[in-house]
């Protein structure tokens, strides 16, 4: 009977992506030709906060790479969306190796990305590839099949404007609570370093906060205040912005459902092909940390057939989740500001906002 894995996954050459993208997008043309003649060693040029992402980006690749060396899976399923099949039948036939796999993802991701940018683009990343190939493999050897579980493009430029207007608002109520917070009761603690990429300009939204201890007194001040204190003045000052949060956050998380659901019927089917395979004894899917709780409810209480021929299987995932705590906080975030406004508001969570889907930060 196959192992099934299912491990959250901060994909190292998507955080270079955008960060080049971020950094490209305040070039001028000549600026760009002039990089150009010196193409290498582009990072030193990048904002502070974003390098520093780099390099903790890099240390929880190399998390997921010593799990990977444990696991030594022959099958991976990675988020990345159907349309692009032939790419995945290349790799499965054997016709591109891990490097040109990777190379041809980007190629078909960066096609918004024109001219000398585009050059620079293509450098920069070919690059940071050669670096980072295995990630798609254990030490040892190649997995067997790759299989792609995400959903179409199509779908995906539906749901990112609502995911965009969902990470927008938080980052405007959170400073408001701060505010509000910050007028009866100084907070000694101040956010520190923070960078996000538009999910707009990628299609993956990547954000890194070193926010933790500063939102940790937010949480732990706010709810002292509104349970003994001074419930009313938050109610007047932030009911407002509650009540466009918990809009926005609603129909994000109602997005979030239907993206869900295209995700598990892919899974499914993935695993009926992998069951005809005898030889697979490891299986890993890679998955989107704040769809780690979605799936892996999805895994576990599902009644299809198929799954009866799987074991999922745990691996110790918390030296990757304590690497990744900066890349989590932007969903933490997310998540506690709605329970936060609905409670200004004094309502109740919806009972289809409480499953495992709901849950953005991997437990």
């Amino acid at each position: 009977m196959p192992n099934l894995f299912l491990i959250p996954f901060i994909n190292v050459l998507k955080i270079h992506d955008a960060v080049m993208r971020d950094w490209l997008s305040g070039l001028g043309d000549t600026s760009v030709k002039e990089h150009l003649e010196y193409p290498f060693r582009l990072e030193r040029f990048f904002p502070e906060n974003a390098r520093l992402a780099l390099i903790k980006g890099n240390k929880v690749h190399d998390e997921i790479l010593s799990l990977f060396n444990i696991i030594d899976p022959q099958a991976v399923f990675l988020d990345i969306s159907t349309d692009l099949y032939e790419l995945e039948n290349k790799y499965n036939k054997r016709l591109i190796s891990p490097h040109e796999f990777w190379q041809e993802y980007y190629e078909n991701i960066s096609k918004d990305i024109s001219g000398p940018a585009r050059t620079l683009y293509k450098i920069y990343l070919n690059e940071i590839i050669g670096k980072n190939a295995r990630l798609i493999e254990s030490q040892e050897r190649l997995p067997l099949n790759m299989i792609f579980y995400g959903p179409n493009m199509t779908s995906i430029d539906e749901l990112i404007p609502v995911y965009e207007e969902a990470f927008n608002m938080v980052e405007e109520f959170t400073l408001q609570t701060a505010r509000a917070v910050n007028e009866i009761m100084n907070l000694r603690e101040r956010p520190e370093r923070l960078w996000h990429s538009s999910l707009n300009a990628t299609r993956v939204g990547i954000s890194y906060e070193e926010t933790e201890k500063f939102y940790n007194e937010l949480l732990s001040r706010l709810e002292r205040l509104l349970k003994y204190k001074a419930r009313d003045y938050f109610v007047k000052i932030l009911g407002e912005k509650a009540r466009v949060y918990v809009e926005s956050y609603e129909k994000f998380l109602d997005h979030k459902i239907k993206e869900d659901e295209i995700k598990f019927s892919n899974i499914s089917e993935g695993l009926k092909i992998l069951k005809l395979q005898s030889e697979l004894s490891e299986i890993v899917i890679l998955c989107e940390p704040m769809d780690y709780n979605a799936i892996l409810g999805f895994l576990k209480n599902n009644t299809d057939p198929v799954f009866s021929d799987f074991s999922m299987r745990e691996i110790n995932l918390i030296m990757l989740l304590e690497k990744m705590k900066p890349f989590l906080q932007k969903n933490r975030i997310l998540q506690s500001n709605y329970e936060i406004a609905l409670n200004i508001l004094g309502r109740e969570k919806p009972k289809r906002f409480t499953g495992h889907f709901a849950v953005l930060v991997p437990k």
